[in-house]
């Protein structure tokens, strides 16, 4: 597909900017958190081949902006597919060759997985444990 499919509006991040309405109806929404020297880009819903131009759009607004560290908050994520595997690889190479920091925080057991069956999770940069919406600790067993 071509980009000619996914139109890219220019967007404006307040402190915390959601770019979508609801994270439950196959939709992704991406909430763009302002943490001193870093960005946290919390996301919800379904990372697919469909929403993966809504984060790339955000990611792409915040690749090279002042703040030392971008993180993408994975914790309200109910699924993720390769597309968004691709993504998230991509972005964290892309920081790694220009110096820059990307991280992730942890999502639940159903969203990990994909990192663990492609043997990808010891490529990013995983914050240490964090608990997720319902109180249960995530990260790397």
């Amino acid at each position: 597909m071509s980009d000619a499919s996914f139109p890219h509006q220019a967007a404006r991040f307040s402190p915390r900017t959601p770019t979508s309405a609801h994270p439950l109806d196959g939709t992704l929404r991406c909430d763009v958190v302002h943490e001193r020297a870093r960005v946290r880009i919390a996301v919800a819903g379904e990372l697919d081949i469909a929403t993966a131009p809504r984060l790339e759009q955000t990611l792409r607004t915040f690749a090279h902006t002042g703040f030392g560290r971008v993180v993408l908050d994975l914790r309200r994520l109910s699924f993720i597919d390769s597309s968004g595997l691709k993504l998230i690889l991509h972005y964290s190479e892309q920081a790694r060759r220009s110096g820059r920091q990307f991280a992730l925080i942890p999502g639940p057991p159903a969203v990990q997985r994909i990192f663990e069956i492609t043997g990808t999770i010891g490529l990013l940069d995983f914050e240490p444990s964090a608990r997720v919406p319902d109180g249960r600790a995530s990260g790397r067993r």
